[in-house]
């Protein structure tokens, strides 16, 4: 499969149930194993942050071994456009729809230096709970207010210290596909400590596998990065500020589905190397 790439892809062939199950009884193993053996280069560029203080390589470690498993993976395939709109160098709040557990893959293929807000219970994964502590990523206990005003601390001197965040709006997966309503913890950040809120909009995630679903569909996904939006917009009302973001990702969700109908069910996205 391809790496990330700069032309949509189009929609893959479904396997065959034989093909498909024959692609499950490799990736699954594969997944595990990879995952095990990540553990010693995760300690080792870990080891390094003593001279490497915003632990950028192991940061590109970890995106590179995640992002492989849908950019390499046979028809599959990450399309990232719009990555010249992400503000790399200054703070921001990148918030993104959630469709499927390969969301967080996917936009590792985008190579955005930001950390990950994430619910407390994927810290507990062997080997990937470790290496989420190392690189730095923000627990939070869903529906527990104290946790939930530590995150928010700790957020916000994140942001202070010119790092940026990867937030999922949305709390869970959608299972129709179709936004759920937004939290207003990422806005709040973002009109608090006045950065800029950058959408990201992925399609094709959920097909590849659907919530409550154990098995892999490999299939093209497209992830679209949008214009920052400046909560001054919004005179830094962090509820307008939900809402406007909201209707942005809707709209522009709209308009990629309805794009990727209208191609031709034939070929396979294009590489690059």
């Amino acid at each position: 499969m391809s790496r990330a790439t700069t032309d949509p892809p189009t929609p893959g062939a479904e396997l065959t149930p034989l093909r498909l199950a024959a692609f499950n009884a490799v990736f699954w193993p594969y997944l595990m194993t990879t995952t095990a053996l990540s553990l010693a280069p995760t300690l080792g560029a870990y080891a390094l942050s003593v001279f490497d203080k915003e632990k950028n390589l192991l940061r590109r470690f970890t995106e590179e071994w995640g992002a492989h498993y849908l950019e390499r993976s046979p028809g599959a395939g990450v399309t990232v456009l719009g990555r010249e709109r992400a503000p790399i160098g200054r703070p921001a709040v990148y918030v993104a729809n959630h469709e499927s557990m390969v969301d967080i893959l996917a936009i590792m293929s985008a190579r955005l230096p930001a950390l990950w807000v994430s619910k407390v219970e994927n810290f507990y994964a062997p080997v990937l709970g470790l290496n989420m502590l190392l690189n730095g990523y923000i627990p939070v206990k869903r529906g527990f207010q104290p946790s939930i005003t530590r995150t928010m601390r700790r957020c916000l001197r994140e942001l202070g210290d010119g790092r940026s965040l990867i937030v999922f709006p949305e709390g869970t997966r959608s299972e129709d596909g179709n936004l759920r309503s937004f939290f207003r913890g990422a806005f709040f950040l973002s009109t608090r400590a006045r950065v800029p809120i950058v959408p990201i909009c992925l399609d094709g995630t959920r097909g590849v596998l659907q919530k409550g679903s154990m098995m892999v569909h490999p299939r093209p996904v497209t992830l679209q990065i949008l214009d920052p939006i400046d909560p001054r917009v919004v005179d830094y009302d962090s509820r307008r500020l939900r809402d406007l973001v909201r209707a942005v990702m809707t709209d522009e969700l709209a308009r990629m589905r309805g794009d990727l109908q209208r191609r031709p069910t034939a070929g396979s996205a294009s590489a690059q190397p």
